[in-house]
């Protein structure tokens, strides 16, 4: 792909927009899932901090497609940019030969991947129970049901912001960073996690401690907790 055919980046000029700068840092986040990462992304408004989920589209979900609908945006070295993949269809057949392709393109680009194993839906789990009730899940359908029970309801078309409030994401990144030490540090991992915690402790380590709301004070870079007393 030229540069003349990539898209331009995601954050306008100031000339265009006065709440959006140039200098904005910005996450460019690209799924292999049509609804839920994109909803519940939208759900999180941060000062200079801006995040652009690019969702799967039908027929475009594999790996190399998630990566090439990413790589058709302009970033900055700044920027950056992350896969937020599963491992339920993924790893199955012959999309794992696809799928090893694509994450060693992926690193030679500077692209972060954040995985979840089975499957988005357990990083949502996250939000609401603890890792050790995570392991014996077998499948997307088993974790989609367990939401659906904690919650009450799941229809991964139609998130509801209240099920996800700030205090709960800080709980969820340490189930899932305490989880992820269990599990180990494959690229793919072999047990039931959620590397999504990633993405926020990277946001976290990009906004400035009177940026960042308090409830995700947690996932600031110990130097900045320090200076702000925490």
């Amino acid at each position: 792909m030229s540069l003349f055919d990539r898209k331009p980046r995601p954050i306008p000029s100031r000339d265009k927009d006065p709440g959006r700068l140039r200098d904005d840092r910005l996450f460019i986040i690209a799924c292999d899932d049509t609804y839920a990462p994109d909803q519940y992304f939208s759900f999180f408004k941060f000062s200079r901090v801006r995040i652009h989920v690019i969702p799967a589209t039908q027929g475009s979900s594999v790996a190399e497609a998630v990566l090439a609908r990413l790589l058709e945006f302009e970033h900055e070295e700044d920027d950056e940019r992350w896969m937020v993949l599963d491992t339920d269809h993924l790893t199955q057949g012959s999309h794992l030969r696809g799928l090893r392709r694509a994450l060693q393109d992926a690193k030679k680009k500077g692209v972060r991947v954040a995985f979840s194993r089975p499957c988005f839906e357990i990083w949502l789990l996250m939000h609401h129970i603890d890792e050790i009730a995570l392991g014996p899940l077998p499948n997307a359908s088993a974790v989609e049901a367990a939401l659906r029970e904690r919650i009450g309801e799941y229809n991964k078309t139609n998130l509801k912001q209240e099920h996800y409030p700030l205090g709960a994401v800080a709980r969820a990144c340490e189930r899932a960073e305490r989880l992820d030490r269990i599990v180990g540090g494959a690229t793919i991992p072999r047990a039931n996690t959620s590397r999504v915690y990633q993405i926020w402790k990277a946001i976290a380590e990009k906004a400035l401690p009177s940026q960042l709301p308090e409830e995700l004070h947690g996932l600031l870079p110990q130097r900045n907790q320090v200076y702000r007393g925490v």
